[in-house]
This record gives structure tokens, sequence and C-alpha cells, in this order.
């Protein structure tokens, strides 16, 4: 069945143009997704995977995906995106390329670098309101996180409806500016980002 819809697209493909085809798939609590191969729009010229990988308290939640990249999205390429404090994290990391199909076979994600790094940021945290919180303490940053946040507003994991949320903490440079996630719905009121002061 799977060989006749991708032949399907091909013809598709050959009878519409040059557009650029790519596997498309989200698969929620896993660490690999397969799907269809999907005819892009013809802005489009990249094709996206990648993995993403979240916890709050001692629940993990692990989304693995592949798409058209949105032409607005190509900044994310190649980059990680890693937030944390104490109680939650948040962690993506994708990689894109141009050509059709090239997005298919496994999700390959670099290993997350949990190395302190001499650098230190306020860390709070609620999920029953997206009022500004008060900070609990000081978090230490690992890997490439320079930068602190303050973040608010709602957000949710794939199948569950949002909910409200605010936290303080560490965070990579790239998260204010160029964050786009695929399975995790968040959607801020406040995003302020700032360098993270030295331990």
């Amino acid at each position: 069945m799977r060989a006749i819809l991708a032949a399907v697209v091909m013809l598709q493909a050959l009878i519409t143009g040059d557009c650029l085809l790519c596997e498309t798939c989200l698969a929620a609590g896993a660490t690999q997704c397969s799907g269809i191969f999907q005819q892009c729009s013809p802005d489009v010229t990249h094709c996206v995977k990648g993995l993403e990988n979240s916890t709050n308290g001692g629940a993990v939640t692990v989304n693995a995906f592949k798409d058209c990249l949105k032409p607005s999205h190509q900044a994310v390429c190649g980059r990680e995106f890693y937030l944390k404090n104490s109680v939650v994290s948040f962690w993506i990391s994708t990689t894109c390329c141009d050509s059709d199909f090239c997005n298919r076979g496994d999700v390959e994600v670099p290993a997350v670098d949990e190395t302190p790094n001499a650098y230190k940021c306020d860390e709070c945290y609620t999920d029953q309101s997206s009022d500004s919180c008060t900070p609990t303490g000081e978090v230490e940053c690992t890997g490439k996180q320079n930068t602190c946040t303050s973040s608010s507003g709602k957000a949710g994991i794939p199948g569950e409806i949002l909910k409200p949320y605010s936290l303080k903490g560490c965070v990579t440079q790239d998260y204010c500016e160029l964050l786009q996630s695929s399975a995790t719905q968040i959607h801020s009121d406040e995003l302020l980002c700032v360098p993270a002061k030295k331990l």
C-alpha cells in the first residue's frame, strides 16, 4: 500500500512540476516516525525532521516529526533549542535538507550537552497561571545555554488541552528569536531573554 501511495505522489509531482517531495509524520511519545511523501507548496525549498523532548517533574514527553519546512522557518535548520530549570525542560533538534525524499529514514539527533558552563539564571515555574512567576532560586546553565528567559502564556503537548504556564530559566541564545515547535503547542504572551549571569 505504501508503495502505491509513493508512486501516486511521484506521478503527481511529475505532472504538476518541480515541487519538493518530503516525508510527513508526527509521532507523539516516540523517537521515530514514518509517513507518506507529500508534495510541498511551490515556495518550499527544504524538508525537515527532528525531535522534541520535554520534561515536567518526572514526566517525559518525546515527539518525532518530519515535514515540508515553511520558508519562514529556515533559520531553525541545524539548530538546537534548549530551555531548562530544575522543574521543566524543553529541547528541540532539527535537521533540514533540500532534495526530494531527503528526510526519510531515522530521526538522528545529537546527545544533549548537560555539562555545566559557569552561567546561571533565576528560576521558577507554575502551570496554574500565566502571570509572571516570582523567582524561587537560581539554576546552573549547561551546554550552550548562555541566556536567561522569562516566559508565560499557554502550552500543551499533542493530544492535551493548552494550560497556562509561567517560567524562568536557562535557554540557548536563539530560543527567544527562532523557536518553532512542530508538535508541542506554545503560545507565549511574554517571552523575554537577557544574557545569563556568570557564576
